[in-house]
């Protein structure tokens, strides 16, 4: 059986993961986000793409890694989560 994330390979299908792994609709991760909900519409299209300063937000909004956001590479699952928990209770 394939990995659910194996087809993730293009920012605005992992950007589409992302915010329906949080349950969230559209509208609710733009306005999260404090951007209109067609420009994050145009982002899960494909017809736009996100600076990657707002890919870094949209990481930290996600809850996900913001480089398999971006390149995807590196974690996609829970273990990031963890990974921000361990180190903010480190600090």
């Amino acid at each position: 059986m394939a990995d659910a994330t194996s087809d993730l390979d293009t920012f605005e299908k992992r950007l589409e993961y992302a915010r329906k792994r949080q349950s969230l609709s559209q509208v609710a991760a733009a306005k999260s986000l404090r951007v209109a909900r067609m420009t994050y519409s145009d982002w899960e299209k494909g017809k736009r793409s996100p600076t990657l300063e707002t890919v870094v937000k949209i990481s930290h909004s996600l809850d996900i890694d913001k480089h398999w956001l971006a390149f995807g590479i590196g974690v996609s699952d829970d273990s990031v989560r963890s990974e921000r928990q361990l180190e903010e209770t480190c600090e």
